[in-house]
């Protein structure tokens, strides 16, 4: 078969028998389904990327003016921001204008009461109360971190109103305050909560011996300043608090200094001469509550601890570093010390009541309070002897604190 001249034409070439085919319909614009990019007639091939124009964006300037203008820190940054924002919109035709022309307003306001405020004063004591508020905020501090030496108030209505307490606010000792803490201790020796009761026990005892080391001077002490302690509640001892913080504490008038006075701030013969007198009022203290008709063993055991403990003391007051001024009356108080001990140690051996009491009444006898003044006085020490507590009140220290988390 021989191939057919018809029907058939190179590439590119029409066929000049057929006639040319008809152009291709345009769809109508308005029935196409889908938008078109800008520019983009129905029909026609998208634009490669990036042809599309982009939206213009916010400008940063007209941002920060608004923020600057609300915040008001600094209003005349605010009103710089905004106009330099308002020139760049114009130009680049950002958008912002409306933040920018609020911020500069904000500002223009801002900037205006500033200046008012710094005219009349009205910012320097506004400026005072941040910085007392501030110093007052940083002076927080947890009950687990009270540390000795320290003087606090109460966040509450006070010490005889607390319960319990997070923290305290800490304030300089030479200001008036509520408390001062005197020692910690750990409460040893407990696996797991010991109870209320049991806690309450540890801190009345050992805060009796840490404060008289803390305020070794007692005379120095006012008389509204009470044993105080913070403990550990059973919620805090899950949280590992397992100590006790020991305090003198006023529950009335406030303390007006600090009540310290041990081996930090004593001088060698303050120390030795009150420790010495510590050390006999601890015995003294530790005197039986049944008298000698109830109890005789425990009260002749008790006179000879004192006949030990005065021998002791009236040997350290002979061999003290006293000053010039002060080994006199030194000497005179080892006397009445040595005086002492031979009535406490005719107590000692009485065999009745008559005898037990006649030696007691004479070895009080041989103590001279302005022996004890004349010492102080040449040592630099409190002059004022403490005021006796009434029989109602002996004994009965301010409530304690506890802890909280």
């Amino acid at each position: 078969m021989e191939p057919s001249s018809q029907g058939w034409a190179p590439p590119g070439v029409s066929d000049p028998a057929q006639p040319p085919a008809p152009p291709s319909p345009q769809p109508d614009p308005a029935a196409y389904p889908y938008p078109m990019p800008a520019g983009v007639q129905p029909g026609m091939p998208y634009p490669p990327y990036g042809a599309v124009p982009r939206r213009p964006g916010t400008n940063g300037f007209a941002v920060g003016s608004l923020v600057t203008g609300i915040v008001c820190c600094l209003p005349p940054l605010g009103l710089v921001l905004g106009l330099v924002a308002l020139v760049q919109i114009r130009k680049r035709g950002d958008e912002g204008r409306g933040l920018a022309i609020a911020g500069t307003a904000l500002s223009v306001v801002s900037t205006i009461l500033m200046t008012v405020a710094f005219a009349t004063g009205t910012a320097g004591a506004a400026w005072d109360g941040f910085r007392e508020a501030a110093r007052d905020g940083a002076a927080a501090e947890s009950t687990f971190d009270m540390r000795t030496g320290q003087c606090f108030d109460t966040p509450g209505r006070g010490l005889e109103d607390e319960e319990e307490a997070a923290s305290v606010r800490i304030v300089d000792c030479d200001r008036p305050h509520e408390g001062e803490v005197t020692g910690t201790f750990p409460l040893d020796g407990f696996d797991e909560w010991p109870g209320e009761k049991t806690v309450e026990t540890e801190a009345e005892g050992r805060c009796e011996d840490i404060n008289s080391a803390y305020a070794l001077d007692r005379w120095a002490v006012p008389g509204t300043a009470e044993p105080y302690y913070y403990m550990p509640t059973r919620d805090s001892w899950r949280f590992g608090d397992r100590s006790v913080t020991c305090a003198l504490a006023s529950g009335g008038p406030k303390l007006v200094s600090s009540v310290r006075s041990d081996r930090t701030t004593l001088d060698p013969a303050q120390l030795a001469y009150l420790e010495g007198e510590l050390a006999v009022d601890t015995v003294w203290w530790e005197e039986p509550e049944d008298l000698f008709e109830d109890d005789p063993e425990a009260n002749r055991a008790w006179a000879e601890r004192m006949e030990r403990t005065l021998g002791t003391e009236a040997r350290e007051l002979r061999a003290g570093p006293w000053p010039a001024a002060a080994r006199p009356h030194a000497l005179a108080r080892a006397k009445e010390y040595d005086t002492a001990r031979r009535h406490f140690g005719r107590a000692a051996v009485a065999q009745d009541e008559e005898s037990f009491w006649d030696a007691m009444s004479e070895a009080g006898d041989a103590f001279r309070q302005e022996t004890e003044i004349a010492v102080r006085s040449a040592l630099g020490l409190a002059t004022d002897p403490p005021e006796e507590a009434d029989d109602a009140e002996e004994g009965e220290p301010l409530p304690s604190g506890d802890t909280t988390v």
